[in-house]
């Protein structure tokens, strides 16, 4: 029998329903999935979205793809548009990086469906992601409200039985913005989103084809997301729930009200639990009955033969490098004499989510503090005196230049270096857009070409803290690994 993995599953969910416009941005765990689909590359996630909804307006059935922090950066305008509303479909991939392989942070995108205000779906296997795809276009289009669907690594890369294409017909494609809200206030928009758009979500989420429903003892189980799927042949009830937002409160209800024990399985965070953490019957990760972050299988049996006891509390372990292992800085890499200088000189530095986040631990310490892609230009700009911004040529792009702009306006005091490779080398090798003529006419810029020696390269960081104001530093060298690639 044919099989078919979650990313393949994707790609024909897109092609089934005539999906046009495809825009995302680079990072774990959904660069290839956004290179199967086609995706056109953008700046930054709010760009990405702001692409969809004007595909949207005029009639073009579109789809974001993000990985879980570019959920933040497009919360603005995904916010808005739950009670500005759309036109054609819109559906938004989180891609969560559950136990982080390669993000700063774990994050649970679900959090975005009350935030926002719009429905997320959470699919278990490869045919529920591709049915949540279409389901999540057909409601988008019936509500005109963008949809998120949440997947992770591991739905991704899960293989099921093959699926047999199932296109949409298109007439959701023609579906444009209109202007009926603008009689309305923004509370008034609010209160129509409540009464009209909320409710029928609801309802949605009640009848879904997506839940699964298997009666079997007194114990059940209630799972959203891939830990559904681990929770199958349990011989115990189980109700695999197709929306993690809004919730099936009724068929929640008759669920619990039918059984004595409940555990609900889910990951990384007990987003589900602690909407029902009220009831005595409820077991899971609140309850220490379920780890936190990312499960298998083998934790949901265990969790179930402890149900009836209360977990001992045990000391916390915390996951290191030592116990993980540590990708440094690559072999060969054009910068390791710049990094190498900036652990010699006596500053703070700011770094970006990229290469320069590799360089922060030994042998080379040279970055001191890292939040976010971007971020390091006005991080550096609050430094309590003169400091550096390490900032790649892709996060520069992505929004550092508004941190740079920043700079200027204020006249702050700092010494930007951008690692210009011209890729987003942490994320594929994607091509990163040329702005040192943009940023040579903002500000005073120097050039570096690398490999120099060490001494040099610190030599060129001394004399930039030196100068008053703020000086850009252009280090330009080419990537090793992705050139490799090529």
């Amino acid at each position: 029998m044919k099989s078919m993995n979650g990313l393949h599953a994707l790609v024909l969910a897109a092609k089934d329903a005539c999906v046009e416009i495809r825009t995302y941005v680079p990072g774990y765990p959904i660069t290839d999935l956004a290179a199967a689909l086609g995706a056109e590359i953008s700046v930054n996630e709010k760009v990405a979205m702001e692409i969809a909804l004007g595909a949207s307006a005029t009639g073009l059935r579109a789809l974001v793809i993000v990985k879980q922090v570019g959920m933040n950066l497009l919360a603005d305008p995904l916010v808005i548009s739950a009670t500005h509303t759309i036109g054609s479909g819109l559906v938004i991939i989180a891609g969560d990086d559950l136990g982080p392989r390669g993000s700063q942070a774990e994050m649970d995108s679900r959090f975005y469906g009350p935030l926002t205000e719009l429905p997320v779906l959470d699919p278990s296997s490869p045919a529920a992601l591709h049915a949540s795809i279409l389901e999540g276009y057909t409601l988008s289009e019936r509500l005109k409200i963008p949809v998120i669907v949440r997947v992770t690594w591991s739905l991704l890369a899960d293989k099921g039985s093959e699926i047999l294409p199932q296109p949409q017909p298109s007439k959701g494609a023609a579906q444009q913005f209109e202007r009926e809200g603008w009689d309305l206030t923004m509370r008034g928009r609010h209160e129509r989103h409540h009464d009209r758009i909320l409710a029928f979500a609801e309802d949605a989420s009640e009848s879904t084809t997506l839940n699964k429903l298997e009666i079997f003892g007194d114990v059940g189980i209630i799972a959203g997301g891939r830990p559904a799927a681990l929770a199958e042949g349990l011989g115990v009830s189980l109700l695999s729930l197709g929306y993690s937002n809004p919730l099936p409160a009724k068929l929640l209800r008759r669920f619990i009200d039918g059984h004595r024990l409940i555990l609900v399985a889910e990951e990384p965070e007990p987003f589900i639990e602690s909407q029902m953490a009220l009831s005595p019957k409820v077991r899971g990760k609140l309850t220490g009955h379920l780890p936190r972050g990312p499960l298998e299988r083998a934790d949901i049996i265990r969790a179930l033969d402890g149900l009836e006891e209360t977990p001992e509390k045990k000391p916390e372990v915390y996951e290191s490098l030592a116990e993980r292992g540590y990708v440094g800085v690559c072999e060969g890499c054009p910068f390791i004499s710049l990094f190498r200088a900036l652990g010699k000189v006596d500053v703070t530095v700011a770094g970006d989510a990229g290469c320069a986040i590799r360089a922060t631990r030994e042998p080379y310490q040279s970055v001191d503090v890292v939040y976010g892609l971007g971020s390091s230009i006005a991080v550096a700009s609050g430094f309590a005196k003169k400091g550096i911004a390490v900032v790649g040529d892709y996060a520069l792009a992505h929004s550092g230049l508004l941190g740079l702009i920043n700079a200027i306006w204020q006249k702050r005091d700092v010494l930007v270096i951008v690692l210009k490779n011209d890729v987003a080398a942490m994320t594929g090798g994607q091509e990163a857009p040329d702005l040192t003529k943009l940023v040579e006419a903002l500000v005073p810029t120097r050039r570096l070409e690398l490999p120099v020696s060490e001494e040099e390269v610190e030599q060129v960081l001394r004399e930039g803290l030196k100068r008053p104001g703020i000086l850009v530093l252009v280090a330009l060298g080419k990537c090793t690994k992705q050139a490799t690639k090529k």
